[in-house]
């Protein structure tokens, strides 16, 4: 599980504090190695520019998210590498070789992340996500990223949705809040994963009346199994439910696989053309009756994805009865989206061994 990245405002004000007393300790010293390293008489102020002024220099620090200080200052050092590469002197360049200034530097980065705590970590989601209600007829659970029950309901504490400890819709998410069981107003909790793969297969698979998604069930249970790290795998949600618990019948998705690494939101349609696009009672229609039916059939369909996608930015994948010949290769498709991660991931220690070298 990741840290609590959103401390309280005092634990906060501590670590801040924390910083300045380190920072101000080597301050002497490091103002006398920049100012010689300038060639002149430097301030404080003139110091502390060269170091922050350079945040979307080196890094993109406005459109950028960063989960953790170390990330912030990882991709900060790897940039001022890139830079240093292509535009040859720094005045920074020697400095950041000595373990002083180095070590003034990386804390100075660490505070400033702190004190842009908001602005430099994961973006809040779309607030029709943070309560998912998910499950077919009378048996169907909630899923919220910081669930409370009031009088008219169980909701989120919004004070807390930042703060959660783990990657939303995600294992880790499901074994920390539990799930909601909105008829007696409780949480259904896991103490260890293998008690929701036991959950997962002995009841969610079993309520489903698909041959097809029958298998996924399985397919996601042994993807988990295999998995080096399963509280961060996301969690295949099935039957997510468009209108939560205002509508019992309303659109659901079959599955869908909400991945909070790379915020891809995608749901997926298993449509073998018997249940989906057939038309009852053809003896005696004609031609045009039917394609009437199927076109409002058709209509249908498209009007659930549109809706899906406008509001929660879902993107619908559909299986047709050509590609449910072979469901592997349909979870094969399925398992790319769930094991997406972002394309770069910076290491700290790595940066610092570079920055050794140049």
């Amino acid at each position: 599980m990741k840290q609590n990245l959103i401390p309280e405002k005092q634990r906060l004000n501590e670590l801040d504090d924390q910083f300045t007393r380190e920072l101000d300790l080597m301050l002497p010293e490091v103002l006398r190695k920049f100012s010689e390293e300038k060639g002149k008489e430097c301030s404080i102020h003139s110091l502390h520019g060269t170091i922050g002024s350079k945040n979307n220099t080196y890094v993109d620090s406005v459109h950028s998210q960063f989960s953790d200080p170390s990330d912030f200052v990882a991709k900060w050092i790897k940039g001022f590498i890139e830079h240093i590469g292509e535009k040859g002197y720094s005045p920074l360049r020697n400095l950041m070789k000595d373990e002083i200034f180095r070590n003034y530097t990386l804390i100075f980065l660490k505070r400033n992340f702190y004190r842009n705590l908001i602005e430099r970590t994961r973006s809040k989601p779309n607030e029709n996500l943070w309560s998912i209600w998910f499950g077919s007829g009378k048996f169907f659970w909630g899923l919220i990223i910081a669930p409370i029950c009031k009088i008219d309901g169980w909701t989120n504490d919004v004070s807390e949705v930042r703060r959660a400890d783990y990657m939303y819709w995600t294992v880790g998410h499901v074994m920390s809040t539990g799930l909601v069981d909105p008829e007696n107003n409780e949480q259904y909790e896991f103490t260890v994963v293998n008690y929701l793969l036991v959950f997962y297969k002995s009841i969610l698979k079993r309520i489903s009346n698909s041959f097809y998604e029958k298998q996924i069930f399985d397919l996601y249970v042994e993807y988990l199994k295999e998995s080096e790290d399963p509280l961060s795998e996301p969690f295949l949600i099935p039957e997510f439910r468009y209108a939560g618990l205002e509508v019992e019948h309303e659109h659901r998705l079959d599955f869908t696989v909400l991945n909070s690494h790379t915020m891809e939101m995608i749901g997926f349609e298993f449509s073998p053309h018997s249940t989906h696009m057939s038309v009852k009672a053809t003896k005696g229609k004609k031609q045009k009756e039917l394609n009437s039916e199927l076109s409002t059939k058709w209509s249908r369909e498209m009007l659930k994805r549109n809706k899906y996608f406008v509001s929660y930015g879902i993107t619908t994948i559909t299986f047709a009865d050509s590609d449910l010949v072979d469901v592997p290769n349909c979870f094969a498709q399925m398992r790319k989206f769930l094991s997406n991660r972002p394309i770069e991931i910076v290491n700290l220690e790595e940066q610092i061994e570079k920055l050794n070298k140049i």
